[in-house]
């Protein structure tokens, strides 16, 4: 990430912070809704919108770091506005952890060039994140939170899968997000 980057990547890593602040107060009651007629976490539902807009951010830049760039801006925004979903401090948190560990899986399984792996990045992220506000927050029994993990394991992933796709049709519309600029 010390690396410089556009002004256009830029942009794009504040544009995906944006969409992922803006949709929460929308995403949030309909994943309530799911949820309770499941028996799902919200939170775990929900991680398929939350989790795509960093992974989506890390697709784009494809520098270490983008994701949990995403996290600190949605963090930061958060904690001064005292938007939908703000915790107080521990929302720097439980936003920038979830985005780290996007990164980190990420940059373990990039050299693997199948689609299918990039259901990883944001499964990981959204376990973790599931994991930092049941333990931080809401003070989850141990029991509960483990059968939680596994929805926010796969709805995470699905959200990954959800970015994959936007990503294949930002570079059809636009050729300048093409990874082959990357390639020197």
């Amino acid at each position: 990430m010390l690396k410089k980057i556009s002004t256009l990547e830029a942009v794009f890593v504040v544009l995906m912070s944006a969409c992922g602040i803006a949709l929460k107060p929308i995403v949030g009651p309909m994943a309530k809704l799911i949820g309770s007629a499941f028996f799902i976490p919200a939170g775990a539902i929900a991680g398929a919108v939350y989790m795509m807009w960093p992974m989506l951010a890390l697709l784009v830049v494809r520098r270490f770091g983008t994701a949990s760039l995403v996290g600190f801006i949605e963090g930061i925004i958060v904690l001064i506005t005292g938007f939908y979903g703000s915790h107080g401090v521990l929302s720097l948190l439980t936003y920038i952890v979830p985005c780290l560990f996007i990164d980190i899986t990420y940059w373990l399984i990039r050299k693997n060039k199948k689609r299918i792996f990039l259901f990883f990045p944001p499964a990981i992220g959204n376990l973790v994140g599931s994991v930092s506000v049941g333990l931080l927050i809401m003070h989850i029994p141990t029991i509960p939170l483990l059968f939680s993990l596994i929805p926010a394991f796969i709805f995470g992933g699905i959200g990954g899968l959800f970015a994959s796709g936007l990503y294949q049709l930002l570079i059809e519309s636009f050729p300048q997000f093409s990874p082959d600029k990357y390639t020197s």
